[in-house]
């Protein structure tokens, strides 16, 4: 199991995307205190380590001197800054020399998402619309719907509307691929809802719990091709 670290009080992005990592098997620590922050990287491995920053007195270079010395457990770790607006200019002169993304604190939580995956060479999304057709049993019976994805990888769909649908519902899917017959089937699990203010995307983001048959194999293909 992949871990990360996370320093510093969440950002609204962060609020939305630290729930879901533990469904995609990674182990998740939060530290506030900045001391604490350095004493793990020195003697603890992590995959990524996720800076807010500024980060109290923490001076970024003492920082990158910390995570990227020679007996450092984190050496090898990505570092990904969540910074201020003030601060991007200080930041990206680390870009390359110990960091190795920065996102703004105003980011969207899908475009944190990416760069975590990016980071931990996580499956990409392709931006994609395709039609789907979703099946949830509901209390008076099974209630159908047909929407879009607005983007789809080989574990997980973000899908227009289904707003109301609480996280942890499962839905059985159909997936229409493009020039693909018949469609990929499974199920899904609701993992978040879009921030619509931020996003601009009204739906929700789901893992794909399982497949009916060979459909793995034909999203993946898909997938490699496009």
């Amino acid at each position: 199991m992949q871990r990360v670290l996370i320093l510093g009080s969440e950002t609204p992005a962060l609020q939305r995307v630290v729930p879901v990592l533990p469904r995609a098997e990674l182990q998740v620590q939060q530290v506030a205190d900045p001391d604490d922050g350095i004493a793990r990287v020195r003697l603890h491995r992590y995959d990524l380590v996720i800076l807010r920053y500024p980060f109290g007195a923490l001076a970024l270079q003492d920082f990158i001197v910390a995570v990227r010395a020679t007996a450092s457990a984190c050496r090898n770790a990505g570092v990904l800054v969540l910074a201020e607006p003030d601060a991007v200019e200080e930041v990206s002169g680390f870009l390359g020399r110990g960091v190795n993304r920065i996102v703004s604190l105003e980011v969207s939580s899908d475009r944190l998402l990416d760069a975590i995956a990016d980071l931990l060479a996580v499956t990409p999304r392709l931006a994609l619309r395709a039609v789907v057709q979703l099946e949830v049993w509901l209390e008076h019976g099974a209630h159908r719907a047909l929407t879009l994805t607005q983007n789809v990888s080989s574990s997980g769909l973000l899908v227009l509307g289904g707003h109301k649908l609480p996280v942890g519902t499962r839905v059985a899917f159909e997936l229409l691929l493009p020039g693909q017959l018949p469609p990929v089937c499974g199920e899904l699990e609701v993992t978040r809802h879009t921030d619509t203010g931020r996003e601009q995307v009204d739906g929700f983001g789901a893992r794909i719990v399982s497949f009916a048959g060979d459909g793995g194999e034909r999203l993946r293909a898909f997938l490699r091709q496009t």
